[in-house]
């Protein structure tokens, strides 16, 4: 087999733009995967150019003709621009591969645009894909594994493209890791959920965590485990074999049911700065939050003496809330939410809405079989900003009226000093207000109320949240367009449209 020369491509963001907070951290918010297949394609003696696109780089250095094989990571929010790249590089007859979230919830769409789709990926799949790869002038190929790989490359193996993404900035520089796959909850608006938990190669996290030591004074590194320390002792036995206390800094995703003050005494003694527990809702996902069936206020009060004992050893914590979910009714999850602010007015509250990813979730065909759907273009299909079905018990404007309600209270003046004067450590500090006074807070007020402007007074708009029909309005379209620039002309498909009923689909058809 002759020696390939592979590009891989990392989009983080969907847009050219340049902001402090982007600056700072999108270098940081790199997929691991990638990686990977850039260390196996190497060990296959291919040649490898990595490259991530955050936002603040040049849209035409993603294209570069020298190459024989392109792999484009993607989110469902970059799926156009991905659509687009893989358009530009198969006119000049390069093979194009689309791996990531976006190719395991639409691979029927993905295939229309790229020569090869990947779901799950293991190291036997891509080196059958190098030895047998072309154009698809029809539609792609899509491959996926039977289950995520049982061992995966290291920090030392991909160390070479981590330090590439770290030039890229001089301000933070973090380190992902991993040491499991899946997760033992089963929320059904997570692409985790119908996969295994598993536990990585020990030794494979020891020697990686002797080896950062040696690259970096004092390493901070981001656990992307879909939910860390869920084989609590057994992970923490890893980390305290391997460094001393105090080496490291570590952020992970947690959650509650974890956390006791036993456990989180010990995560603050092995360096973790920052905890990001998932509570979702008030009157769901008990087990995850450790409260069982208690809701409502209830629920309020436990999670908050829960949240406030963390933050005592921890000095950052974020909790994670969607609204959307069939559960919610009225304004009562916004005022419980307001509730929780006032009584753990240390943490960072990180809001998203409830969306639907294709295949993403099997119980995604509850909201085909219900018609309730609205077919918003990928690249407005971020979850922080957009809900993509019916709410159930919601009009529209009720709904965003209370979304924004709720944004400007946690993040008033008042609300964003009181959590500010919380944290008592400088860098968590500055961080969190940073994400206040940007995305996490007054960016994402800005984008809803233009939403709720649109709602009231763009028929267009209101004919199809309400699915009257599916034409995608044009608004939404400009943006598109403006964001891609000059990559728009290579854009397939620009009516932005695609199936969203595959999983009822597939079911009709097996019968």
């Amino acid at each position: 087999m002759k020696k390939l020369k592979i590009s891989i491509i990392d989009l983080i963001h969907n847009s050219p733009s340049f902001s402090l907070y982007r600056l700072a951290m999108f270098p940081n918010y790199i997929s691991i995967m990638p990686q990977i297949i850039g260390v196996w394609c190497r060990e296959e003696g291919h040649e490898v150019n990595y490259s991530i696109f955050t936002g603040l780089q040049n849209l035409n250095d993603l294209t570069k003709d020298q190459t024989d094989l392109v792999f484009i990571s993607s989110f469902t929010f970059t799926a156009q621009l991905a659509y687009a790249l893989s358009n530009y590089y198969r006119s000049k007859g390069i093979v194009t591969v689309l791996g990531g979230p976006h190719a395991r919830c639409y691979p029927e769409d993905a295939s229309l645009y790229f020569d090869f789709v990947l779901g799950l990926t293991n190291k036997e799949l891509l080196n059958d894909l190098l030895h047998n790869f072309g154009i698809n002038k029809q539609r792609g190929i899509y491959l996926t594994a039977l289950n995520q790989p049982l061992s995966i490359p290291g920090v030392r193996e991909r160390w070479e493209f981590i330090e590439k993404v770290q030039k890229l900035t001089s301000i933070v520089d973090i380190v992902p890791m991993i040491g499991s796959f899946g997760c033992p909850y089963q929320c059904d608006f997570c692409i985790d959920a119908d996969i295994p938990y598993q536990m990585l190669d020990t030794e494979i996290i020891k020697s990686d965590l002797r080896f950062l030591l040696k690259k970096m004074k004092r390493p901070w590194v981001s656990w992307y485990d879909p939910n860390f320390g869920i084989n609590f002792n057994q992970t923490m036995e890893i980390i305290e074999s391997a460094v001393h206390q105090g080496s490291f800094e570590f952020t992970a995703e947690c959650s509650l049911s974890v956390l006791s003050e036993a456990n989180v005494k010990r995560l603050k003694k092995n360096g973790f700065m920052m905890i990001m527990p998932g509570i979702e809702s008030w009157f769901d996902y008990g087990k995850k939050s450790r409260v069982g069936s208690i809701t409502g206020i209830d629920k309020v009060r436990e999670v908050s003496e829960q949240v406030n004992m963390i933050q005592r050893h921890i000095p950052q914590v974020q909790t994670n809330f969607m609204f959307g979910h069939d559960s919610d009714s009225g304004e009562e999850p916004f005022e419980l939410t307001k509730r929780f602010v006032d009584l753990s007015p240390g943490a960072y509250p990180s809001f998203a809405l409830l969306s639907v990813f294709g295949r993403g979730v099997k119980g995604n065909i509850k909201y085909e079989i219900e018609d309730r759907i609205i077919p918003f273009p990928f690249h407005l299909m971020r979850s922080v900003h957009t809900l993509n079905i019916i709410p159930k018990n919601y009009s529209w404007e009720f709904l965003y009226l209370n979304f924004i309600d709720l944004l400007d209270y946690c993040f008033s003046n008042k609300a964003m000093y009181r959590r500010f004067k919380a944290n008592h450590l400088t860098g968590p500090r500055w961080v969190t207000l940073l994400l206040s006074l940007t995305i996490g807070g007054n960016g994402k007020k800005r984008y809803l109320n233009a939403l709720l402007n649109r709602l009231r007074n763009d028929p267009d708009f209101q004919s199809f949240v309400t699915k009257q029909n599916d034409r995608v309005p044009d608004f939404m379209i400009e943006k598109v367009k403006n964001d891609l620039g000059p990559l728009w002309e290579w854009l397939p498909n620009k009516t932005l449209s695609y199936d969203f009923n595959i999983l009822s689909k597939s079911v009709a058809m097996m019968h």
